[in-house]
């Protein structure tokens, strides 16, 4: 019994690195974007912001990670909390990774869960929601 629950959390942890590597691959992404400049172009170039709302999400945290909001809130209206939902998960897995442990499994879990959906449902609500 402890060591399936002793896989579980180190399945879980792999997961939490996963998901922190992932981010940050995104975030350099975004930093970098600028300098990658293939002239791609959006298929939402042009539409309104209702019908595309995810219009400018990449140039908009490139301008987060430079530190320029003004131009982010500008790019898309919705960047900075959209931004926030993927920085706050990755200090989240970092620190889960650091805190987990046999005894404290199952709440940690439940805790990542219930605070991951409410803080998603929070942060792309304006996206989901026609």
């Amino acid at each position: 019994m402890v060591k399936e629950a002793s896989y579980k959390i180190d399945s879980y942890k792999k997961i939490n690195v996963i998901f922190a590597l992932l981010i940050t691959f995104i975030f350099f992404y975004c930093y970098f974007s600028v300098f990658l400049s293939t002239g791609l172009r959006s298929s939402c170039e042009g539409l309104p912001l209702a019908y595309c709302k995810s219009r400018g999400l990449t140039r908009a945290f490139s301008q987060i990670l430079r530190f320029n909001f003004e131009n982010a809130v500008l790019l898309n209206p919705y960047s900075l909390k959209i931004f926030l939902f993927f920085l706050i998960q990755l200090i989240a897995r970092l620190f889960i990774n650091s805190i987990i442990r046999l005894k404290n499994f199952k709440l940690v879990l439940n805790l990542d869960i219930i605070f991951t959906f409410i803080f998603f449902i929070f942060s792309f609500y304006n996206l989901v929601v026609i």
